[in-house]
């Protein structure tokens, strides 16, 4: 039995193109034609999207076909025989559609071919007549030509110095053909974007269907970052999700070549850490006040801070946590306790602290929250525990937050107890997501003997505590601490798995015979504004944007291998009003940018962000451009953004979110210049899962619906909860719905259920 991702054989199959046979049982077992893989080839490594040529199921193996031709490639290029790929994450996209057209042409493009392969293979098989036509350089660079006789009713060749078969391009041959009057019902055209344009160009005017597979620039393949998106006709499309084949007569493919180029120069990328000077345009720098008799926690100069990616949040100090704990009522009936959605027993663990053991209080809060680390850094205290606190009516209330993270790091500090494992009760329970709602729900069941998995399509665990928020609002070894500390309660994480591919929902509740599971995926498809030039390079939504910079850690480029646009004295336009647009403005200024606005169609008293975050913006820098609204994104002829046109808005009457509906001002449009434009307006629900599991009930949002009262969806056993059901909220809703759906699936196992 080899390891998995084990590289069984390699072949070199013409000059910097090489053939990989890797042993990947699940992938193998579920591959289709025309669907691919991401590979990640170590830490500090970019995620690449390849192609799968071929696969065995009964062996466990893909075949994937790479030419070298980046850094990536060449470090796959040193990989022999017998060495491990780091991550394999597949079958992603959908297969190519696949029925009798009647006479088809296959037609693959340089390592095209590669690709069109198995699909001439596939439309053979169903009874086609294949004529696939294969293109290259010379001749030894044709690939695959034995295999595509196989499976082709004929092979025409093409070079483009002559050197064997037709002297010049593929669409040559096409049109020689189509010329002499053959009649083709279906074109699919795979290799270099400018030769599927002319291919999807010339067959236009005959009215042969005609499908393209396009390569986009991805980061993770799963549809959360929106790095992949094509305009096909009048609407976006996701290449990881909805493609990677399109109509090629409607891709708009003057785009997909700009943005494919988005990378291609060293020097467009980030390069270095130095920081601009800032330039505040709209707001002066101005530090949040705050109440005499509360403790104020310690935070790392703001002139310090935009820097570099260092916690800015210090901590309190013992003396301020134990001042800060005696202002502590002691209430008799606790409203903070009411306002935390995962029910910690705040008077408790204060008074532990107030005793001089904050360890003990450490372990207190744990019993009913599995990342107190986390939520004592990002959690919303003011809207929860602290806004119910009785102290609110006559002055400041306690800093329930910031004495939650003092008692969490001094038992993260402490040293370790061995965990005390639960008995187990033979029940298996599996979470889908790695998120805090799934973390939540892993954390109480196996805390009850359940033997719980948690599978993540990412190579990395915490959702979007890793891919979302950034290292200096949360360290990324807090959130693989609390990982760690699940793990050693006997909790499994396994990485690389995307449910909805590799494994559906039916195939683990059967197949791999799960008593429960529980669907904590987080909304993870990217809103954008639906305006003229959002597909220009340097626009991104912030998921693609934070994931860069938090997950692959683009900000250390070229020392990783994930790049980012280069922002050092740039200008940067972030849009929306919430944590998130918060996040990126900040990780812009930490890029070097030399002034960010955040454009807000409302008021800073309308902003879904928190306070504290808002405050921390105003102090670094970020400029506010309130009461704005975008109205089209500018470029240049080489597709690049260059500015945004805005249109001056007032507030009128309330709408359904209860805050005064944005109007726009007649005739108050004006433009700023911009170097790269940020959307973080919110996210959709991602299609994967429901897609491969019809029965499960979604509503319009593709939001998955669920019990109030139980989270149970419309499958018995499976139980959701967080953003994938709710849209998206903070981290504690979405902890909160983890605790609850862990609770009915102890219900349904016949176990006692934590008070």
């Amino acid at each position: 039995m080899h390891e998995l991702n084990t590289i069984l054989q390699k072949t070199l199959l013409a000059e910097k193109i090489n053939q990989y046979v890797i042993y990947s049982p699940y992938i193998a077992r579920k591959a289709k034609a025309g669907q691919f893989v991401i590979l990640r080839l170590g830490d500090g490594g970019e995620r690449v999207p390849l192609t799968i040529v071929d696969h065995d199921s009964d062996a466990g193996t893909i075949t994937l076909i790479v030419q070298t031709v980046g850094k990536s490639t060449m470090m796959l290029d040193a990989i022999q025989p017998g060495e491990i790929i780091h991550d394999v994450l597949g079958p992603l996209g959908n297969p190519s559609e696949v029925e009798n057209f009647g006479r088809v042409a296959v037609i693959g493009g340089g390592v095209g071919a590669a690709v069109a392969f198995p699909v001439a293979k596939a439309l053979k098989m169903a009874g086609n007549h294949v004529t696939s036509i294969v293109g290259a350089r010379n001749k030894d660079l044709i690939i695959l030509k034995p295999e595509l006789e196989q499976f082709s009713d004929r092979l025409l060749i093409t070079t483009d110095d002559g050197s064997f078969g037709l002297h010049g391009f593929v669409t040559d041959q096409l049109r020689l053909l189509i010329e002499a009057g053959e009649h083709f019902d279906y074109v699919l055209a795979i290799g270099p974007l400018f030769m599927m344009r002319a291919v999807a160009d010339l067959t236009k005017p005959y009215g042969i269907p005609t499908t393209v597979s396009l390569n986009t620039i991805m980061v993770d393949g799963t549809g959360m970052c929106g790095g992949c998106r094509v305009q096909v006709g009048d609407t976006v499309k996701f290449t990881c999700v909805d493609g990677p084949e399109f109509d090629g007569h409607l891709v708009d493919f003057e785009t997909v070549i700009h943005r494919n180029r988005t990378y291609n120069h060293p020097e467009d990328c980030r390069l270095d850490t130095q920081v601009a000077e800032i330039e505040i345009d709209l707001l002066e720098d101005q530090t949040p006040q705050s109440g005499k008799d509360r403790q104020i926690m310690p935070e790392l100069p703001a002139h310090e801070r935009i820097r570099n990616f260092q916690e800015v949040a210090l901590g309190l100090t013992a003396e301020q946590a134990m001042i800060e704990a005696e202002r502590c009522l002691q209430c008799r009936n606790p409203l903070c306790v009411q306002g935390c959605p995962v029910s910690v027993q705040i008077p408790q663990f204060i008074q532990l602290l107030k005793a001089g053991d904050a360890v003990a209080a450490g372990r207190l809060i744990k019993n009913d929250n599995a990342l107190p680390r986390v939520c004592g850094r990002v959690c919303p205290q003011e809207d929860q525990c602290e806004g119910a606190c009785i102290l609110n009516r006559r002055g400041k209330p306690i800093a329930i937050g910031a004495l939650e993270r003092f008692v969490s790091d001094a038992l993260a500090a402490a040293e370790p107890e061995s965990p005390s494992l639960a008995s187990q009760t033979g029940f298996r329970a599996a979470m889908i997501g790695s998120g805090p709602a799934s973390l939540s729900c892993a954390g109480d069941l196996a805390r009850a003997g359940v033997d719980v998995t948690v599978f993540e399509a990412f190579h990395d665990f915490g959702g979007v505590l890793r891919y979302g928020i950034p290292e200096f609002r949360l360290p990324k070894s807090i959130v693989s601490q609390e990982v760690d500390s699940l793990s050693q309660i006997g909790v499994k994480f396994v990485p690389n798995t995307l449910i909805g591919a590799t494994f559906t929902i039916d195939e683990l509740l059967e197949n791999e015979r799960y008593d429960a599971l529980f669907i904590g995926t987080g909304a993870g498809l990217p809103n954008f504004l639906g305006i003229e030039g959002e597909s220009l390079v340097g626009v991104y939504s912030a998921n693609e944007f934070l994931t860069r910079v938090n997950l692959m850690k683009a900000y250390e480029y070229p020392y990783v291998d994930t790049p980012i646009l280069n922002m050092l004295n740039k200008t940067v336009g972030v849009f929306g009003g919430g944590n998130t647009a918060l996040d990126s403005a900040r990780v812009a200024l930490r890029l070097g940018a030399a002034k960010v606005y955040i454009i807000y169609r409302r008021t800073q008293q309308e902003m879904p962000g928190r306070e504290e975050e808002i405050q921390h913006a105003i102090a670094e820098g970020v400029n506010f451009a309130y009461l704005s609204a975008p109205l089209e994104f500018l470029g240049n002829e080489e597709g690049r953004l260059t500015g945004v046109r805005l249109q001056k808005m007032e507030l009128g009457e309330p709408d359904a979110s209860g805050r005064q509906r944005p109007i726009p001002l007649v005739g108050s449009e004006y433009e700023i210049s911009l170097d790269a434009a940020i959307v973080a307006i919110g996210n959709g629900s991602n299609p994967i899962i429901h897609r491969s599991t019809p029965r499960l009930d979604v509503d319009k949002r593709g939001h998955i619906v669920v019990n109030e009262d139980t989270l149970l969806t419309s499958i018995p056993g499976v139980y959701a909860g967080g953003d994938i059901v709710t849209g998206g909220a903070t981290v504690i809703k979405a902890m909160g719905a983890g605790r609850k759906a862990a609770a009915s699936i102890l219900r349904q196992f016949g176990l006692a259920v934590q008070a």
